[in-house]
């Protein structure tokens, strides 16, 4: 958005964008099949219940999307327009004539169906929190929940919705670029297991089907109206990996097209071995790599001893040596993407100071139980990795502060459940990356109900009003002052410490040109020059 928002803010919709020009132009080459890397095999489908499914982003045709060439910007896709006066009430108008891909048809109320389904908590969304900027969002929370339809929400007519949200938030647009807040059609709505499975999308691609461990397969849905991009393939094979690093060689071997998320450690080799027409650097950071610190291991409450913890840390080596250069440090909770609100060097205890580190921890009387230290072993990012930060850190505990140190490694899913089941017996290293460029983005897991918060179930009040006066400005300069002392006072906390920005390579066959929406690559929007037909 601009720096300075008008007092009435409208987004309308415009033209195809150049890069996927041809809006709705069908490929008739049927035998053209993309093959991507899909790792591990997911637990559900639906980006209600997966909010990074790159299966999802192919089936589904948001509210609103994000910018190509920068992230920031919104434009129409499912609406036409999406207005305010006052950052508080939002009128959204529905483009005609839109369906599902069973054909249903998509109104007003489908949306309304769909989130007052997702947001209430009994029905066990893990996106639910998506709708939590909407009024009437607590009491379908509550534990016994006094309603099951959020109060903001108001049918106008069949393609006018009406939103009013619990205090007034400019970042509403991008929320419903989210694609948490798709559609869902009846019969999804009515078995929401069977639907996370096989979902019925709206968007370019349609499920065909899911062979558990092997792959994933999409082919392109030709009633599509919106956006497709020059290229596209005629379908996309997810191939499932348990590793990385034997997808990345199946890019080698010429049987995979696109690998996202190249490990850190195999970029050297990947220059060599794929060449610079062989990489695709992902165009703006929004991914950072940090350790989250639950506020239920009692052993680590103590803020000094989780600010030692970063002290003993050599940001620079980690970067430079370990990662190769891959990665930068990173001395801030958000990332420079989101604008005036970032600083370089926000967090203090974020240099390497180790003789400072061992103070703090004689003030806080020394670490009662050893830190355990849990990571995945193959998460986006690189499992390899992971593993090598979480030795590094261990070994700095270890020689600079006399720490007893335990490493965890876990699968993603087992990480996954101990984060949101708040069972972690320690802090976890946690590759993070935002849906939308905003600073609530990163500092939404350090304030109840935000994105993440399950992961850390910190709160500061004293925060948490800040960030409501920064969502509720329409200046973004004024917003930046905000968001940075909400960040100094969880910074003072240290609930969680950041590491280090990953630089993020995919890594490709000649046949496959990544395309990216919103700063991040994304699969669907890959176009493919191979020609027909390739056996698997």
């Amino acid at each position: 958005m601009a720096q300075k928002l008008r007092r009435r803010l409208v987004l309308a919709a415009g033209m195809c964008l150049v890069l996927l020009a041809g809006c709705g132009a069908h490929d008739t080459d049927a035998g053209r099949v993309l093959r991507v890397a899909q790792y591990p095999d997911p637990d559900e489908l639906n980006s209600q219940q997966d909010s990074g499914s790159q299966v999802y982003m192919g089936l589904c045709e948001p509210l609103t999307g994000l910018g190509i060439a920068d992230a920031g910007d919104v434009r129409m896709r499912g609406a036409e327009r999406v207005d305010t006066a006052d950052g508080l009430v939002w009128t959204i108008k529905l483009r005609p004539g839109r369906t599902f891909q069973n054909g249903e048809p998509i109104t007003a109320q489908t949306y309304a169906d769909t989130w007052n389904a997702v947001a209430y908590g009994p029905n066990a969304y893990k996106a639910s929190s998506t709708f939590s900027v909407i009024d009437g969002y607590a009491e379908l929370n509550e534990d016994q929940p006094t309603r099951d339809t959020l109060r903001g929400l108001e049918v106008v007519d069949d393609l006018t919705l009406r939103v009013t949200l619990r205090q007034p938030d400019y970042d509403f647009p991008k929320i419903i670029a989210s694609y948490s807040a798709c559609p869902i059609p009846e019969e999804g709505l009515a078995d929401p297991t069977g639907y996370s499975q096989a979902p019925i999308g709206n968007g370019p691609y349609q499920f065909v089907r899911w062979d558990r461990n092997e792959r994933i397969v999409l082919k392109r849905w030709h009633g599509y109206q919106g956006e497709v991009p020059p290229g596209a393939a005629e379908e996309i094979h997810f191939k499932i990996y348990q590793s990385q690093d034997t997808a990345y060689r199946d890019v080698q071997a010429g049987q995979l097209d696109v690998l996202r998320n190249l490990p850190g450690g195999l970029l050297d080799d990947a220059r060599n071995q794929l060449g610079d027409e062989g990489l695709f650097a992902i165009p703006q950071q929004r991914q950072i790599t940090q350790m989250l610190i639950p506020e239920y291991v009692e052993s680590l409450r103590d803020p000094r001893l989780r600010k030692a913890i970063s002290l003993s840390i050599d940001r620079d080596a980690m970067a430079n040596a370990l990662l190769r250069g891959s990665a930068t440090p990173a001395r801030s909770l958000i990332v420079e993407a989101v604008g005036p609100a970032y600083r370089a060097d926000a967090c203090e205890a974020c240099r390497y100071d180790p003789e400072r580190a061992r103070q703090l921890v004689a003030e806080a009387g020394g670490f009662k139980e050893p830190v355990v230290i849990w990571y995945s072993n193959t998460d986006g990012g690189g499992g390899t990795e992971m593993s090598q930060i979480a030795l590094a850190i261990a070994n700095a505990l270890r020689q600079e502060l006399g720490a007893e140190v335990e490493l965890r490694p876990v699968l993603p899913a087992q990480l996954k459940q101990a984060q949101n089941s708040g069972t972690l017996t320690g802090p976890a290293l946690s590759l993070w990356g935002d849906i939308y460029p905003s600073p609530d983005q990163y500092l939404g897991m350090f304030r109840e109900g935000g994105d993440g918060n399950e992961y850390t179930q910190y709160d500061n009040p004293a925060a948490d009003e800040l960030i409501a006066k920064a969502l509720g400005s329409g200046d973004e300069l004024e917003a930046a002052g905000y968001w940075q002392r909400a960040e100094d006072l969880i910074l003072d906390d240290m609930p969680g410490i950041p590491l280090y920005y990953p630089a993020i390579y995919a890594a490709h066959t000649p046949c496959a040109t990544p395309g990216t929406l919103g700063g991040d690559l994304q699969y669907y929007l890959t176009a493919f020059e191979c020609g027909p037909g390739r056996e698997e």
